[in-house]
């Protein structure tokens, strides 16, 4: 090799040792581009449910079940159990100055099952099913907090909740599942203090009996006039007939009577 083709080498290596590097991406950066990745795939993942591998690849869809209607046509049969809808769950929170810090053990966490679906900060670790971390229908939480449909929809902030199939039956509307200790501080913030509430739980209760016994003394009345107008009938009902003279008719060959009181004719026939 020349001189001249070894020189230019040497500066052919310096140019290119010369060249910048990429700058590293920060974390608010790749926590973003975890987030974006991860909802790509959910929503390519509920296209592939919702379209079958047959369809897809183009071979013959498959058969749909049908029912005679007599009437010259057929009904498609209705699938029980839709395919579920696959929901894009949020991506941890990558940077540590961004995540949310545990109100239990005051630790810091990038994700949680109660931070994603109800934004409360309690991590996995710390979360109780069985008491204020429980999960409670639409129905029991306006039961047993007396809240009304406005307390939970329309007061600011509304309360969260998970949809979830009605196990009852398919054709019933979803169950709609709050937090119980979210529930707890509205109805507190409806009520006031934990004393409020316990009043107007009483006095609902007071007013119930109430209803209740009115109800059941207006039943228990009707049944005693029911009683005394069968006793009065049966008593009225007993009567003894007081006969005058009796008569001859020769053409039937017998004797009657008549009641003076009720005109009750008896016959009868003499040996």
């Amino acid at each position: 090799m020349s001189e001249a083709n070894a020189n230019q080498l040497i500066s052919n290596e310096e140019t290119v040792t010369a060249e910048p590097k990429p700058e590293p991406l920060t974390a608010a950066q790749r926590a973003r581009s975890e987030r974006q990745r991860l909802k790509a795939r959910a929503l390519r993942d509920a296209r592939l449910i919702q379209r079958p591998t047959s369809c897809r690849e183009g071979l013959t869809a498959p058969t749909v079940n049908a029912l005679d209607s007599g009437g010259g046509f057929l009904l498609e049969e209705e699938d029980e159990a839709p395919a579920p809808k696959l929901a894009a769950r949020p991506a941890p929170i990558v940077h540590a100055t961004e995540q949310p810090r545990c109100v239990t053990c005051e630790r810091l966490f990038p994700q949680s099952f109660l931070f994603d679906n109800f934004d409360h900060p309690v991590c996995d670790e710390c979360r109780d099913n069985g008491d204020e971390h429980a999960l409670m229908t639409r129905t029991e939480a306006k039961n047993e907090f007396l809240l009304k449909d406005c307390d939970l929809d329309s007061r600011p902030p509304p309360l969260r909740y998970l949809r979830r199939r009605n196990p009852h039956s398919s054709r019933y509307g979803d169950m709609r599942l709050y937090l119980r200790a979210q529930v707890e501080a509205r109805a507190l913030l409806v009520w006031g203090s934990e004393d409020e509430l316990a009043s107007e739980r009483e006095r609902r209760e007071e007013a119930r009996s109430r209803t209740r016994l009115q109800r059941d003394h207006k039943r228990l009345r009707a049944l005693r006039l029911d009683v005394r107008s069968s006793l009065y009938d049966r008593q009225r009902g007993v009567h003894t007939h007081e006969f005058g003279a009796e008569s001859y008719d020769e053409a039937a060959d017998q004797y009657s009577r008549t009641c003076a009181t009720c005109g009750h004719i008896e016959t009868y026939e003499k040996m």
